[in-house]
């Protein structure tokens, strides 16, 4: 074996290999299954334990027509605006809702309640109908408004009631419970097992409203379309379908009233006008008929009479405008712009009229006299004939009022549930958990600071000179060791005497190999084994090297030199007496101390009782004068030492080895904690003649290495 300098290692590749971790993917396909199966599994039980959400659906449509009135208006003042959506807006409105909310009883919600999740799956998949209780009355005080109270049923007759204060009472079915002056409860019917809980709600009537629109959609299929549909969801197919049939004809009859409300409020203005204007109208008549006679007849020349007849009929659209806005009054603001052009052309005609009698006062007296007493004549008889007209216009259009919508389509009781989609959730459910799993293995994998390949060491200009892989073996029987605890959490299974085949323990006896050659050139035949920071495993190699040296006739000697931890007497299940502490404290002679394992040529030095000056006691002339003369009785001694990074220990043991193995474990061992370990042996003129690479596994980052000779030996095992 080559002598090896240090290098000190550099920087981190940060590139991203985009081939490894598909590598990693694939390595870990298995787990990623696992977590696609698992994720359907929640996604399928969340889909079962759901509620089924019901959709209902109608179809209104809105005609172009409108009432005489507001069309002349739009017509004049090209004041057009798309029908459905104002209509969309009135369907959501609290004017319509809220009336559904009383027909239906809309303020009040019962809900049976289940363990959650596996409650609710339990019955949805049981099939069992569903707990019925029905509520005839409701009335809470203000404070109780959108809480909640639990009922439990008792029996079909009796039931015991949860108040929000944590109040309970007991009532009958049938019987109205007064609570106290505002809050009372008639349960008309229970249909449900004993134990069953119900939750009640109260809501005020604006919550109720509101409830309501966030299950309501409205949607119309375009700025010039007269069609709205509506959909209404809810957990009840029955009474969705109801809920969404009260919206559409509340809706229907609020737009016929509305017509039936302008028409009405014009028959007032004008029931109240007419006989005003009746009386008005007589008197004009009398007062000209008494001037003509007075003055003579006076003919009225021609300019005059064009100005009469305009005056005339712009007073006699004053008056029709001035209808029409007691109509509107009731409906719209003064803001609004079917009001506001009624308002505008009001103004416009005052403006003319006023033009016309700055005309008038410019005549002679005899003739504005007699233009003003024909005016008034002619305009309040035309105004009393249009008043006329447009009564009887008013009466039919009240007896006749339809409004200008209808309904398409009523709402039908859906017959399949549209949420939850069982399917695709559990699809999705199952896609996400294995991608995130994937997503989480390749980040891992990313994000490693331990070594994971021979290249990782290579770099630190360090020899590799064996891959151990991680045993199977191992790992079950130290996971039932840990479940019982019998060893205090270490192991005490020695894999090279329990299982010989497990590539671990071939790839040891490659490292063995290696040793025999590379300790020909040694000073003695003194092998250290240490690791940088714990857990790196140098005491599973230290013990199954020396095993299988002793398997091969080669006599050895095993010393645990960690007086702070050790435990290989623990491992070859022995219970010594003395130990290496009690050597070098004086305590024990060196042949007292060394102990039979059970395997031919081997024998072991426990570390003895832990002392409170290990490292003084190893720098004792008694340590030296131990390995001298072990060295001489044994082919090989081993010795099991404490992490370089962790004690000073190593570094005191490493002056009396000839040969120095550093154990790194597979994604445990950092290259920083590696490069440090070998820095502190280096100043003090401790060099290692190579790394072994602990508990390599099967991942994107070892595609080959040592498993080569894995698939060899597995593929030459027969029965």
């Amino acid at each position: 074996m080559k002598k090896t300098t240090y290098t000190p290692y550099s920087a981190d590749n940060d590139d991203i290999d985009f081939g490894q971790q598909l590598r990693v993917i694939w390595t870990n396909k298995y787990k990623i299954l696992v977590a696609l199966l698992a994720g359907g599994i929640l996604g399928a039980a969340f889909s079962l334990a759901s509620t089924p959400q019901y959709r209902a659906d109608a179809m209104l449509e809105i005609e172009t027509r409108q009432n005489q009135i507001l069309t002349e208006i739009n017509s004049i003042f090209n004041n057009q605006t798309t029908p459905s959506e104002a209509e969309v807006e009135l369907v959501q409105s609290r004017l319509v809702l809220g009336k559904t909310v009383d027909d239906l009883q809309l303020d009040q919600e019962v809900k049976a309640k289940y363990t959650p999740v596996i409650g609710s799956l339990m019955h949805n998949i049981s099939g069992d109908p569903d707990p019925k209780l029905t509520v005839g009355s409701f009335t809470v005080q203000d404070e109780w408004f959108n809480k909640t109270f639990t009922l439990t049923a008792k029996s079909n007759k009796a039931y015991t009631l949860t108040l929000p204060d944590k109040r309970v009472v007991e009532g009958k079915v049938g019987v109205p419970l007064k609570i106290n002056n505002q809050t009372t409860l008639k349960i008309d019917q229970i249909l449900a097992n004993p134990g069953q809980e119900f939750a009640l709600t109260k809501f005020s009537r604006i919550s109720a409203i509101e409830n309501i629109q966030n299950k309501l959609a409205v949607i119309s299929k375009g700025k010039t379309s007269p069609i709205i549909n509506l959909t209404f969801t809810g957990t009840d197919p029955k009474r969705t379908s109801v809920i969404l049939n009260s919206i559409a004809d509340n809706y229907v009859a609020q737009n016929r009233e509305r017509d039936v409300q302008v028409a009405s409020s014009g028959l007032a203005f004008i029931s109240e006008e007419l006989p005003r204007l009746k009386e008005t109208l007589q008197d004009a008549e009398n007062k000209l008929n008494a001037y003509r006679q007075q003055s003579g007849s006076l003919d009225i020349p021609l300019e005059s009479k064009g100005a009469l007849e305009s005056l005339t009929g712009i007073e006699t659209q004053i008056t029709l405008l001035k209808t029409e806005e007691a109509g509107l009054a009731e409906l719209y603001t003064p803001e609004h712009p079917s009001y506001k052009a009624v308002l505008d052309k009001l103004a416009v005609l005052e403006r003319a009229k006023n033009k016309i009698n700055q005309q008038i006062a410019e005549l002679p007296n005899t003739q504005q006299e007699v233009i003003r007493l024909t005016r008034d004549v002619e305009t309040n008889q035309a105004t009393y004939v249009q008043l006329l007209s447009k009564q009887q216009e008013l009466n039919i259009m009240k007896a006749s009022a339809q409004g200008n919508v209808r309904i398409v389509d009523y709402a039908y009781v859906p017959e399949n549930p549209v949420a939850p989609r069982k399917a695709v959730i559990t699809l999705l459910s199952a896609l996400a958990a294995g991608s995130l799993t994937a997503l989480w293995l390749m980040i891992r994998n990313r994000m490693k600071n331990g070594i994971t390949s021979s290249e990782e060491i290579e770099n630190l200009n360090l020899e590799v000179v064996a891959l151990v892989p991680h045993s199977k073996t191992q790992q079950k029987r130290d996971f039932f060791k840990s479940k019982f605890k019998k060893t205090g959490g270490r192991s005490n299974y020695l894999l090279a005497s329990e299982d010989r085949t497990d590539t671990a323990v071939e790839a040891i006896r490659a490292l063995r190999t290696n040793i025999y050659f590379s300790m020909l050139d040694a000073p003695n035949n003194v092998l250290m084994i240490t690791g940088a920071a714990p857990e790196a495993g140098k005491s599973f190699i230290s013990a199954n090297l020396a095993t299988v040296m002793a398997q091969s006739g080669k006599r050895v000697l095993l010393i645990d030199t960690d007086m702070r931890k050790g435990y290989l007497d623990r491992l070859f299940s022995l219970t010594p007496e003395f130990g290496l502490s009690d050597i070098l404290n004086g305590k024990a002679a060196p042949a007292k101390a060394v102990q039979e394992t059970g395997i031919e040529n081997l024998h072991l030095i426990s570390s003895g009782s832990y002392p409170s000056n290990p490292s003084e006691l190893l720098m004792d002339n008694r340590f030296n004068e131990l390995l001298a003369n072990a060295s001489q009785r044994y082919d090989y001694v081993i010795l099991d030492t404490p992490p370089v990074l962790a004690v000073t220990d190593a570094v005191i043991i490493g002056q009396h080895a000839g040969t120095v193995l550093m154990i790194s474990r597979y994604a445990h061992t950092r290259a920083r904690e590696l490069e440090a370990s070998v820095e502190r042996l280096k100043q003090n003129h401790i060099n290692i003649k190579g790394v072994v690479l602990n508990g390599m596994k099967r991942e994107a980052n070892n595609s080959y290495d040592y498993y080569a000779y894995d698939a060899y030996h597995s593929g030459n095992n027969k029965s």
